[in-house]
């Protein structure tokens, strides 16, 4: 079955200000990539939508974004791809990761999970988390690393959940109140119908929301452990917000963030007085576990 015709938006930025140029264009597409091409010194952005963009605000957007960060205004390629279900495509090349106890898996490899691993079946879609990224790997990875030693308490809250990979993934291992927000409502809706299909639903309240703004998220505050998977500047800008929201002693998992962006992520964290405790790195991406 064909999901219709997909436009894609292409441009090579430098590394350091991949952040700031994808935040130019995310309003003009439905689903946002973000990779570092190793060795070059520069990111790869790719976004997609249902329609059309608007050519010239889109490269005024970008232009505005060059010329805040003091470089050369990167070229925009905009192309209709085929229609073709690229969701089908994607699904029959992701073999199933294993992320700590963590089995994750598309509904196209429906073969047992490894004894003792505990299964999270997500399936490629428009909204971000299948467990193949660096930065879902690393979240992944601390959230076991923290829930073997005890030291996650209820409620949880998952910031950016994307498909909610990571607000599953501890709803089903720890057992308790997870709660999750995206500023995207297809996101929401995406994450809620996984809930349901790894059977934790009960267990989940998911909400949309533009980082902690929405009432219905911050209501359920103060958080015994925030995860919050998105991108660098956004995270900064989070700093004060998240540290108010959690509990006292509580701790923090960062990431969506390139290995030179820890340490102006790190910087702002530290005003809110919480401190790098531990640091995981996959591929060219990071996670920081804060307290």
């Amino acid at each position: 079955m064909s999901n219709g015709p997909v436009w894609k938006i292409e441009l090579f930025v430098p590394t350091p200000h991949g952040d700031a140029f994808a935040e130019a264009i995310e309003l003009f597409a439905g689903a946002l990539t973000l990779f570092a091409i190793e060795g070059t010194g520069e990111s790869r952005i790719n976004a997609y939508g249902g329609e059309a963009p608007d050519e010239a605000a889109l490269n005024d957007a970008v232009a505005a974004a060059a010329t805040a960060a003091g470089v050369a205004v990167p070229p925009v390629h905009v192309v209709w791809l085929p229609d073709i279900d690229w969701v089908a495509e994607n699904q029959a090349r992701f073999e199933p990761v294993r992320a700590g106890r963590f089995h994750i898996h598309d509904s196209y490899h429906l073969d047992p999970a490894p004894a003792g691993a505990v299964p999270v079946m997500v399936d490629a879609a428009t909204a971000f988390g299948t467990g193949h990224h660096g930065t879902t790997r690393g979240c992944l990875e601390a959230l076991d690393a923290l829930l073997v030693a005890g030291q996650v308490r209820a409620p949880i809250l998952d910031l950016g959940c994307g498909t909610g990979i990571l607000g599953i993934a501890a709803a089903k291992a720890a057992r308790m109140p997870v709660v999750a927000s995206d500023i995207d409502p297809i996101a929401v809706r995406r994450a809620r119908e996984n809930a349901a299909i790894n059977g934790v639903a009960s267990w989940m309240r998911i909400f949309e929301s533009r980082g902690l703004e929405a009432v219905s998220v911050r209501s359920h505050a103060p958080f015994g452990l925030v995860l919050a998977n998105i991108l660098a500047r956004p995270l900064q800008k989070l700093a004060p917000a998240i540290s108010s929201a959690r509990a006292p002693g509580a701790p923090v998992i960062l990431s969506g963030l390139l290995h030179a962006q820890e340490p102006q992520v790190l910087a702002a964290y530290r005003t809110q007085g919480l401190f790098l405790r531990a640091r995981l790195r996959r591929d060219e991406w990071s996670t920081l576990v804060l307290e």
